[in-house]
């Protein structure tokens, strides 16, 4: 619950392209990047519009590739990072009192909710998990392999049930949540990062909600791509009225439902249902930015933060194979390896399409992920070379996925 979250303003979809501009993987060697501009700069102007080039089923093409971006734009970029490269960002995060009293009354009445929960009744028990599965499901399969991520299709009726599902979380609205993800894998454990786990554990699990946001966060938000969600009446509507959908979704209806139906004691319920349940869902949601990001295997990429944490998966729905999910963050189960029972949310969404409400489920063919795997083996080139963080993606849509998996994702399609 963060009062004083800043608005996002609304993006910059060409300085985003621009931005990046290296069409890279998730570890793309230097050498090969440095071929690839030097063969754009010298490809003639006049063979872009000579050759046609087909359109994919994913909706690209040669003339709207990041790596041919207007010549003018590339300089102007250049030389905008240059100039902040040498102009030295001062950042002195002052705390945010009003979050922080927020925070600090709903886990200090998670403790008295949790003591009050040995004497409720069994319903209220019951009720309580209910609430937080229900909520919980509002987050993964929407606000972040929906919304943010783009991994699959919703229908209109889907769509709905997740927002409202969402409310429950109290999360803030989907659209900000999922501009800071986005921003999040972007620009992932730099101080572009909302919650960089570099700045350590409290900060990254608690921390940035009540911390005024590095500069660069600010920044960052100007120029992440959301024109999908602005294109989506479901996620705007939630957005414009998130304040009274917030208090009849995560504090009216999970605290009178147990008073009105089965006569639970209304200060009980109040402690339990809100307090309690809203801590554990938002820390548990929160154990994936910081213990996710921390403790545990990497995998499919050893130079990046993101680690596989089952644990976190256990309880967060199948949401700790982060090391994996960092690296292809379009695949709609947000892991290779484990079954239903420590991924939730890909059975929900499974289910989803059985019954013919989601579909275009994305995923990763095991080509992919070994040649991922091998290019990113040795672990020399990703955070201490100069294309550092300039090749991440935030989803399934992000113009900077690499040409190879851009081909074989729109086979998939097919």
């Amino acid at each position: 619950m963060c009062l004083s979250t800043p608005t996002p303003s609304k993006p910059n979809v060409e300085a985003d392209a621009v931005a990046g501009q290296s069409n890279g993987g998730a570890c793309h060697l230097g050498e090969m990047c440095r071929d690839n501009q030097l063969k754009n700069r010298k490809a003639p102007a006049t063979d872009a519009k000579q050759t046609k080039e087909p359109v994919d089923d994913l909706g690209y093409n040669e003339e709207n590739a990041v790596y041919k971006e207007n010549a003018a734009k590339l300089i102007e970029e250049q030389q905008r990072e240059q100039k902040s490269d040498t102009d030295e960002v001062v950042y002195n995060p002052q705390i945010r009192w009003p979050d922080l009293g927020a925070q600090t009354f709903l886990h200090a009445g998670a403790l008295y909710g949790l003591y009050l929960l040995f004497s409720a009744k069994l319903y209220t028990f019951l009720w309580v998990v209910g609430c937080i599965w229900v909520s919980g499901i509002g987050i993964t399969a929407g606000a972040h392999r929906l919304w943010s991520h783009k991994s699959y299709t919703a229908s209109l009726f889907l769509r709905v049930l997740l927002a409202f599902m969402f409310s429950i979380a109290g999360q803030r609205d989907a659209y900000t949540w999922a501009l800071d993800h986005r921003i999040h894998h972007k620009f992932s454990e730099t101080d572009a990062d909302p919650h960089n786990a570099k700045r350590g554990f409290f900060f990254a699990h608690v921390g940035w909600l009540f911390l005024t946001p590095h500069p660069k966060v600010i920044e960052k938000r100007k120029v992440i791509d959301m024109s999908d969600l602005e294109a989506d009446a479901v996620v705007m509507f939630q957005r414009k009225y998130y304040i009274p959908l917030f208090a009849l979704c995560s504090i009216v209806l999970p605290v009178l439902v147990p008073w009105y139906f089965w006569q639970e004691d209304l200060w009980m319920s109040f402690w339990i249902n809100f307090n309690m349940r809203f801590t554990w869902t938002l820390n548990v949601a929160f154990f994936v930015n910081s213990v996710a990001h921390m403790y545990g295997n990497k995998p499919y990429d050893k130079n990046i933060t993101p680690v596989e944490a089952p644990i976190v998966s256990f309880l967060a729905m199948g949401e700790g194979w982060h090391n994996y999910h960092h690296v292809f963050p379009w695949d709609y189960k947000t892991g290779e390896f484990g079954n239903y029972t420590l991924n939730v949310t890909t059975a929900f969404i499974d289910f989803c399409a059985r019954i013919g409400i989601a579909s275009g489920r994305k995923s990763v063919s095991p080509d992919m992920v070994m040649r991922r795997a091998a290019k990113c083996g040795d672990g020399t080139r990703f955070l201490s070379d100069e294309y550092a963080h300039k090749n991440q993606v935030w989803g399934f849509g992000d113009r900077d996925l690499p040409r190879e998996d851009l081909a074989e994702l729109a086979k998939m399609q097919n």
